[in-house]
């Protein structure tokens, strides 16, 4: 038989057969070789902080993480804690720490934390809001993906309860302290007696008012309060006052044993009382009495009494200089270090006195600057020097009626003594200004400025309700039960490819608006 003979006829038996049909086993049905490794599967299961905060704030972060695999976590591992604008983490979010967790968290254990972290000085990416608005805290489980996890879909973005809590941005209200009324008895008197002094104080706005104290200021009849006659004989102690309310305050207070040589030969005086003399309720520098006589003021005689006659003899002579601040840009909100060199240049020993630092405009003014802070030294002999190495807070919140958004330049100004409480005769030479300082707000969205703090909102004299207070923290939801009593498991959708928190670039910002006078614009130029 042929070559194609053969062939033909094996098609003929092959056609007779019928058609062949290939079958094929789907993998999902095939037992694997080797069975699937035991793996940790971590969650959020709790998490909350309060609701109700301000830019800057404090807070306590409170949560639980389970581990809801089947083997232990062998290694240490973190929690991140951010804000964002978003109910889920992204790009934009901003990182306000992380907690560790140590390892050996087992099977169906959990661990709880309680840390302590705080808001960022000056609002977030995205956030639009120029007051109150609702942003997002939010923990993300081992970031940095060190444990091998059988689901890292869950490690964040469970919802509110889990590891989300929302925060309402609540500015804090401004408290305002002004004096209602001033008495002082005897109102003649001597040097070196004892005299007392009743006050009533008012906080006139809808914020709660911290406990401060009052400086109590003599000043010669005829010269200016504030000025460089002016002598502090003492302070009272003022408690919290709430919104609207008012509260009298009695202590009593001795007289220098003398005159100082600035006060010498004076027997008449207005004796001030000054709110707030360390500045805790109200930042904006200087403060003064501005409410008049039976107020605030109240007039006091002074004779020479029994060491009239007594030889001043030397005194003390404070100077300041080379004041360094930072020279690389500075943000609003952050905490910098800054030195002044303090020299004592007189002919007697200086006793304890205070060394102040605060935020002037580039030409140094002291008529609307911003208290940052002090140092206590506690004397300086004749002829000595002493450095002043302090770390103070820029702060992230200007005081009520200034705005700022723009790049701009000022000055730190350090004043020593100055409450004129060591008895000098020459006060030129107490006050100095740095380098110029560049500040300015940090963000990625261009358009976060320095937030304001809101006005007081001034009642004349009246008393009304205070303003409600935050409400306490609510507690997290309780973890879901499933068959006896076993949390079910927790899902969450993937994670998106961007993972990196730390994006950051240098907001456009804007001019102090022209109606601030002084403080606007002598304070920051354009840089």
């Amino acid at each position: 038989m042929s070559s194609h003979d053969r062939r033909a006829a094996a098609r003929c038996r092959a056609w007779g057969r019928g058609p062949i049909i290939l079958r094929f086993e789907p993998l999902e049905g095939r037992q694997l070789l080797t069975e699937a490794q035991p793996m940790a599967d971590l969650v959020s299961s709790a998490f909350d902080t309060l609701h109700n905060l301000d830019w800057g704030d404090s807070f306590h972060a409170v949560g639980q993480i389970r581990n809801q695999g089947d083997a232990p976590v062998t290694v240490p591992f973190k929690v991140e804690v951010v804000a964002s604008t978003k109910p889920v983490i992204g790009p934009g979010a901003v990182p306000l720490g992380e907690v560790t967790i140590p390892a050996g968290l087992q099977p169906g254990q959990s661990v709880p934390y309680d840390q302590v972290f705080a808001l960022p000085q000056t609002p977030i990416p995205g956030y639009s809001g120029s007051g109150s608005g609702t942003i997002y805290i939010e923990t993300w489980i081992d970031p940095e993906g060190i444990v091998p996890d059988s689901n890292p879909n869950n490690l964040y973005g469970l919802g509110q309860g889990y590891d989300t809590s929302v925060v309402t941005i609540t500015p804090h209200q401004p408290s305002q302290l002004i004096g209602a009324s001033l008495g002082v008895y005897p109102d003649q008197t001597t040097w070196g007696q004892s005299i007392s002094v009743t006050a009533q104080i008012t906080n006139n706005a809808q914020g709660d008012a911290p406990a401060t104290r009052a400086r109590l200021v003599l000043t010669p009849t005829g010269a200016t309060p504030g000025g460089p006659s002016d002598l502090t004989i003492g302070y009272l102690q003022v408690p919290a006052i709430p919104a609207w309310q008012t509260v009298n305050v009695s202590q009593p207070i001795t007289l220098p044993p003398g005159p100082p040589p600035m006060l010498a030969g004076a027997t008449q005086f207005t004796l001030s009382m000054i709110e707030d003399a360390d500045y805790v309720a109200n930042a904006l520098y200087p403060h003064q009495a501005t409410q008049g006589l039976g107020h605030d003021m109240v007039n006091l005689a002074i004779g020479p009494g029994a060491n009239a006659d007594l030889p001043q003899g030397p005194t003390p002579d404070l100077a300041v200089g080379d004041v360094q601040a930072p020279s690389v840009p500075i943000s609003w909100g952050q905490d910098i270090q800054v030195q002044a060199d303090v020299q004592n240049l007189g002919q007697a020993d200086a006793g304890q006195f205070q060394v102040q630092f605060v935020l002037t405009g580039a030409s140094g003014s002291l008529d609307h600057a911003i208290y940052l802070g002090d140092a206590t030294v506690p004397g300086l002999q004749k002829g000595m020097q002493q450095m002043i190495v302090q770390t103070i807070h820029i702060p992230g919140q200007l005081p009520s009626g200034l705005t700022l958004d723009s790049l701009g330049v000022g000055r730190i100004a350090a004043i020593v003594d100055p409450d004129h409480v060591v008895g000098e005769t020459n006060l030129t030479n107490n006050v100095a200004g740095s380098n110029p300082v560049t500040l300015r707000v940090l963000g990625t969205d261009g358009t976060s400025t320095v937030p304001t703090a809101p006005a007081p909102a001034i009642i004349p004299m009246t008393q009304g309700t205070p303003t409600p207070k935050p409400a306490a923290s609510t507690p997290a939801p309780n973890v879901r039960l499933g068959a006896k009593g076993k949390p079910l498991p927790l899902r969450h959708h993937p994670l998106p490819p961007h993972r990196d928190l730390t994006g950051r670039i240098e907001h456009k910002l804007k001019i102090f608006p022209g109606s601030v006078t002084h403080f606007v614009k002598d304070f920051l130029k354009k840089a």
